[in-house]
């Protein structure tokens, strides 16, 4: 074992993975589509570039053109510097696997100030507080979530596990950093729903979404940290909680992970095969995505891989953990996280899924531990 509980691990995307800065690009003025040879890319405007290629004194004649519809960005630029390209004006290129539509908008990857697409620790740690949340909570007796501010809250359960206040939560000791990946390997893809209705046909592509995303089998490396020897000398200073099996050592940890989304991925592919046979159609792709990811779980070597799901995309039940399920008040649950659940009592909680044009699934990752 690492001396100092000190790991470095090595993080590979098994699908594309989202986690977004907030921001909404639009279509034809923050990024345009340009087809190069084979592929389709969508260049996100730079605006410092725009302005030293046109100059401050044209710069109302961009809002202008901006709020017209004019023209986009390249073609607006080009009528001051024609032989302008489309990297002259931009920050990165994104390779598009989607049709871009007139009224889009692309939900932005979170960069760093060096433009690298990065998956933030805060991301990963709180995929992990979650599995650990869910495994835990089994054990409890008269588990029942609260409404605070008219919303359901865990807090009283994870006070009970992991700590009342910022200073006592025992996940000060478990300490994650970023993983920045290399630049140009983020992707466009439009998310669309597996949604259960009235319709036998699942697929739903009405609430469509172009976003950007670090593409499938790119990797990184982050560090993360069990801060185990920290925890036991802080005991004599402030009140704290123990810190669970999973939490004492990484080949404990990598166990739980795995075992909590093995659990999730079964739990899905049951469900929607089960509505295939019911005679509901488009489920197919996304319960095949779902097998393979159960097969990489089952690859991995033994306390030293594993999986996690992370990001935009993951549904309730894997940003939860679903660990509430089986709560009695599960019902005053559902009507607080479904708006007008009066409507839909024919139908199971969640009934959508978010998956992109080619059903791959997003947020799928495998954790190595790198041996040196």
């Amino acid at each position: 074992m690492n001396e100092n509980n000190t790991y470095q691990i090595k993080i590979e995307t098994l699908s594309p993975v989202h986690i977004g800065d907030g921001v909404l690009l639009q279509n034809r003025s923050d990024f345009i589509t340009v087809r190069d040879a084979n592929e389709t890319y969508n260049y996100v405007v730079d605006p410092q570039k725009v302005l030293n290629l046109i100059g401050v004194g044209h710069l109302s004649d961009w809002v202008a053109a901006i709020d017209r519809h004019a023209l986009n960005t390249l073609d607006f630029v080009r009528q001051y510097k024609r032989e302008v390209k489309p990297m002259d004006l931009a920050k990165r290129k994104v390779l598009s696997f989607s049709q871009v539509r007139p009224n889009d908008t692309l939900k932005e990857c979170i960069h760093n100030g060096m433009g690298l697409p990065y998956i933030p620790g805060s991301s990963i740690k709180g995929a992990l507080r979650t599995a650990i949340l869910a495994r835990l909570v089994r054990d409890l007796q008269d588990v029942e979530t609260k409404v605070i501010r008219g919303q359901f809250s865990a807090k009283q359960v994870e006070a009970e596990l992991f700590g009342s206040s910022p200073n006592s939560d025992i996940f000060r000791f478990l300490i994650v950093g970023d993983a920045y990946f290399r630049k140009n390997c983020e992707i466009s893809t439009r998310m669309e729903n597996l949604n259960i209705r009235q319709k036998n046909e699942l697929r739903d592509g009405h609430m469509s979404q172009l976003v950007e995303a670090i593409a499938t089998s790119c990797s990184s490396v982050f560090q993360l940290k069990l801060a185990t020897e920290a925890h036991q000398n802080a005991q004599g200073v402030c009140k704290l909680s123990a810190l669970p099996e999973c939490m004492r050592s990484l080949p404990a940890l990598f166990k739980t992970l795995n075992e909590h989304t093995s659990s999730l991925i079964r739990d899905e592919i049951e469900l929607w095969s089960q509505k295939s046979d019911d005679g509901y159609e488009g489920a197919d792709d996304y319960i095949d995505v779902l097998t393979d990811i159960q097969t990489a779980i089952r690859e991995c070597r033994e306390g030293e891989e594993c999986v996690l799901r992370i990001g935009h995309g993951s549904g309730w039940r894997f940003i939860t953990g679903a660990w509430c399920e089986d709560l009695e008040n599960f019902t005053d649950i559902i009507n607080k996280a479904r708006p007008r659940n009066y409507n839909y009592q024919k139908y199971v909680f969640p009934k959508t899924r978010r998956l992109d044009e080619d059903s791959d699934i997003l947020g799928f990752v495998r954790l190595s531990h790198i041996i040196n």
